[in-house]
């Protein structure tokens, strides 16, 4: 029971550490490959891209379309409702080679 309770602490230390130093320490390698002019561009964009997504910066102009069901009019709840049943009408449909399996 000692050894499974030092286990159990053990993932905590590392994750407490992850969450802390961790993240400290991967936020100061992407700044540092966004800065480097001698970088891979590949490298640069993908940096650029985690500090854009840590930001919460992807994913925005979504969140700003969408508006929560009690913000809507009775007119926009039906047309969301309508639009909701299409998609579901449309991912309902299978072909004729659709052997149903989860990978399809």
């Amino acid at each position: 029971m000692n050894s499974e309770m030092s286990v159990v602490q053990t993932q905590r230390d590392l994750l407490r550490r992850i969450h802390t130093e961790g993240v400290m320490i991967a936020y100061d390698a992407c700044i540092d490959v966004c800065r480097d002019p001698k970088a891979p561009a590949n490298a640069r964009q993908a940096a650029a891209a985690t500090l854009f997504r840590a930001a919460g910066y992807f994913g925005q102009q979504e969140k700003q379309r969408t508006k929560e069901p009690h913000e809507m009019t009775a007119e926009e709840i039906q047309r969301a409702i309508a639009d909701l049943s299409e998609r579901i009408a449309g991912k309902a449909v299978r072909s004729d080679d659709d052997d149903g399996g989860m990978f399809d």
